[in-house]
C-alpha cells in the first residue's frame, strides 16, 4: 500500500492538476454543510487529502474540492463537494453516500453507514469495489503509473 503523500507526489509528476491546500475553515464548512444536509460526516482521511490539495484532476479522475476553482481563464471549473452532493442527493441509490469525485464511468463515494469508500458505476449505481480508506481508492486509480 502507498501513502497518500506518495500517491499525490507521483500523480503530480504525471501532470495532475493539484490546488493549494484547503484552509481549516473551508473544510469545517464542508463538514457542517454535509451534516446539515443529512449526508453524513466528511471522512477524516478525505479531510486530510483536502489539507494537502483542495481537489485533484488527473487522467479523467476528478476529486472534488471545498470550493470551486477556475482553470484556464474560465474554460474549466473544478467542482466542489457540497454543490455536487446536492446534485446527486435526489437519487435514492446514493442515499447516505457522499460523492467525493468522478471518473469517466464511475462515482467515487464514501458510504457513511458502512464507513467505506466505494467505486460506483455511473449508470447502474452498482458498487463494484470497496476500500477501507481514501489512500487505497486513490491508489486504485493511479497504480499503473505508480508501479512504473
Amino acid at each position: 500500500m502507498r501513502t497518500l503523500v506518495q500517491v499525490l507526489k507521483k500523480v503530480y509528476q504525471d501532470y495532475a492538476i493539484l490546488y493549494p491546500p484547503a484552509e481549516n475553515i473551508e473544510i469545517s464548512n464542508v463538514y457542517t454543510a454535509l451534516l446539515e444536509g443529512g449526508y453524513g460526516r466528511l471522512p477524516g482521511d478525505y479531510a486530510t487529502f483536502l489539507m494537502m490539495t483542495d481537489g485533484l484532476f488527473w487522467n479523467g479522475l476528478e476529486l472534488f474540492s471545498t470550493q470551486e476553482h477556475e482553470r484556464n481563464n474560465g474554460a474549466h471549473f473544478h467542482r466542489a463537494i457540497v454543490p455536487m452532493q446536492a446534485s446527486f442527493s435526489s437519487n435514492p441509490m446514493l442515499k447516505k453516500k457522499i460523492i467525493l469525485g468522478i471518473a469517466p464511468e464511475e462515482l467515487i463515494a464514501y458510504d457513511a453507514t458502512r464507513k467505506e469508500y466505494q467505486i460506483i458505476d455511473r449508470h447502474s449505481y452498482t458498487v463494484f469495489v470497496k476500500f477501507p480508506n481514501f489512500a487505497d481508492i486513490l491508489y486504485f486509480y493511479v497504480r499503473n503509473v505508480l508501479d512504473k
